[in-house]
């Protein structure tokens, strides 16, 4: 019985993300440590007792109807302090919260040497200079090591993983395979997120746009995939994109179009998705999404009203939108509903809707009581 419901959740949720009317608007969720302040918990607390993250999944499930999503709680405190707390992520001192500190490795003048030979840069320049302990005694970097992979497996394949699993079917819950697919990667957003960060990244487009392109094409080339042969078809690549919404119409055009578009229209030409996070606003670029195949882009809206998207590029391309977090926290719930109710109305006719909030459950408060029942009467009314 729950796989036959699993079955009928992951059907009603391939319909609206190729346009086909649903039985229902299918509800995503994206849960991450929020679920554990929600259930009184923080990660130390699951780390000392494995059970108490079945009961963190179970309390969510049981408040929340949600058929399709993300889950994960997400900390690595054996990783952290295997690199001497030098990561960029980690967990903030409230115990719950995944915080991220950007540290730009790559300087100005080091183009030439990334353009000439990306791996090698990489390995012998950047990694020594981001983890220097990693490079001061042979035998500490293979202890660490290990601590870090045997770490990472058990993430992977360990007891949080496989109650997952079990969870996800007996509820009914549909999660995506965002990991079947290579990487999908724009090096614009390597260069942001990786290299040179948020300043660095945006004063080089303007003092050094031809290094700044030479070296988008030879990560491309190096890194990206062109899905050209893929031979699977309703699968994702996933792709969180950073610095597009920072871009002005000409520096999108030129260092970040051409390399996404080539990847999704072949995507798209072998009957598979893009799962992109639009992050920040996207209205003055989103024209562009009609100029790959239709439903080829599943977008989940983060800053803009997913109804002016809606005018746009609703008929063509599928979005995750009907809840904005920031007015969870300050408005009434009666405001809240009455916004779901209108992009339900509005935007899920013919399909193309999945419901859902525009920013991922990850803070201590992002799970409330308002957020609970804003979900509730959206499985009631998408049903009518």
């Amino acid at each position: 019985m729950a796989e036959d419901k699993q079955a009928l959740q992951k059907e009603n949720f391939f319909k609206a993300i190729n346009h086909i009317e649903p039985d229902y608007v299918p509800k995503a969720i994206y849960a991450g440590n929020a679920m554990l302040d929600y259930a009184g918990m923080t990660f130390a607390d699951i780390q000392s007792d494995p059970g108490k993250t079945e009961k963190a999944l179970r309390l969510l499930f049981d408040n929340i109807p949600a058929d399709v999503g993300l889950v994960a709680i997400g900390g690595a405190p054996k990783t952290y302090a295997a690199l001497d707390n030098t990561t960029e992520t980690f967990l903030a001192p409230d115990g719950v919260t995944l915080q991220h500190l950007q540290r730009s490795t790559m300087k100005a003048d080091e183009y030439p040497l990334l353009i000439a030979d990306v791996n090698k840069f990489v390995k012998e320049t950047l990694l020594p200079r981001k983890f220097p302990v990693l490079f001061e005694d042979k035998e500490s970097a293979k202890a660490r090591m290990k601590t870090i992979l045997e770490d990472s497996v058990e993430r992977a394949t360990g007891h949080l993983t496989q109650l997952q699993k079990k969870i996800f079917t007996e509820y009914g819950f549909y999660s995506y395979p965002t990991n079947v697919l290579p990487r999908f990667v724009t090096p614009i957003d390597v260069v942001f997120d990786r290299l040179r960060g948020f300043v660095g990244t945006l004063a080089d487009l303007r003092r050094y746009p031809k290094e700044v392109k030479a070296a988008l094409d030879a990560i491309y080339t190096l890194r990206a995939t062109n899905f050209k042969d893929t031979k699977e078809k309703d699968l994702f690549a996933s792709y969180m994109a950073h610095i597009p919404c920072y871009l002005n119409p000409k520096q999108y055009d030129e260092f970040f179009w051409p390399y996404f578009k080539e990847q999704v229209t072949n995507l798209g030409n072998t009957g598979n998705k893009l799962f992109i996070f639009i992050e920040g606003h996207w209205l003055a670029h989103i024209d562009s999404f009609l100029d790959v195949p239709k439903d080829s882009l599943y977008n989940w809206v983060d800053d803009d009203d997913i109804l002016d998207l809606n005018k746009k590029i609703g008929h063509y391309q599928p979005m995750i939108g009907g809840i904005q977090m920031q007015n969870i926290r300050l408005h009434s719930l009666q405001r809240n509903i009455d916004y779901a109710k209108r992009v339900i109305d509005e935007c899920a006719p013919g399909g193309g809707l999945v419901f859902g909030a525009n920013k991922s459950w990850v803070c201590k408060g992002d799970i409330n009581q308002n957020l609970v029942d804003v979900y509730n009467f959206v499985d009631g009314y998408s049903r009518k």
